[in-house]
């Protein structure tokens, strides 16, 4: 089993070869370098790791994509397969790492602010979901707001699905696995094994005659996460 310091100076080796990489990389390339360094990172912490194909995840255009949130290395599964345009909501504290923190800025994800003053200061997200979907990226979402604790789904917020209704994109349900076992909330030892990145069918935002923003996203939430639930199962 790799040490955790084996895994913290595989992380820094990669992002850091990402960064230098990516400051003379044409402008929409840089995804796809930072994919390939994840999924090397993924492979030298001992994650053998699948997930969708490039045409799979393309198919489904400018959508809101929610996932169960498992483990710290989700992020890294997400980006080690999504080589387009994709805008995470990540927690402010993760932008303080270094070379994540550069990461993040570099490919515009949405910092999320926690605790005193958080409503003022998260403000302005939903116009940065908004400008990302004018732009043709997807945003994705962790609905539950915190990793699981027990491996369980937890209740969704639904800031995700007022967001698909109010820009007009589907929502697809996204289904995580291995991830928990291999690195549970909590700790900073990895145990390698498999893991994998699902996409589900997209939901399409529910009628208007289905009644007002918060009830419409209700029943898309309650979808989405039945959706997972049911493919956790399997």
């Amino acid at each position: 089993m790799p040490s955790v310091i084996h895994n913290i100076r595989s992380f820094f080796k990669n992002s850091g070869s990402y960064l230098r990489e990516a400051k003379t990389a044409e402008a929409g390339k840089t995804q796809a370098i930072r994919a390939r360094y994840a999924r090397q990172f993924l492979e030298e912490i001992g994650m053998d790791a699948k997930g969708p194909t490039a045409e799979e995840i393309e198919k489904n255009g400018p959508c809101i994509y929610v996932a169960n949130h498992t483990s710290t290395l989700d992020a890294v599964i997400i980006v080690a397969f999504f080589e387009g345009d994709l805008r995470i909501l990540a927690k402010e504290s993760l932008f303080k790492i270094p070379n994540l923190g550069a990461i993040l800025r570099l490919e515009k994800h949405i910092m999320v602010h926690r605790g005193k003053h958080a409503s003022a200061k998260n403000a302005s997200i939903r116009e940065s979901i908004r400008e990302a979907i004018a732009e043709g990226a997807s945003v994705f979402f962790f609905p539950e707001g915190t990793r699981t604790r027990t491996g369980e789904l937890g209740k969704f917020r639904h800031g995700a699905f007022y967001n698909a209704i109010q820009t007009g994109v589907p929502v697809v349900p996204v289904v995580i696995r291995g991830l928990f076992e291999a690195m549970p909330k909590g700790t900073l030892k990895i145990i390698p094994g498999p893991c994998s990145l699902e996409l589900l069918a997209p939901i399409a935002p529910p009628d208007p005659s289905l009644g007002d923003e918060a009830k419409r996203a209700q029943i898309l939430s309650d979808q989405a996460a039945e959706a997972i639930r049911q493919a956790l199962k399997k």
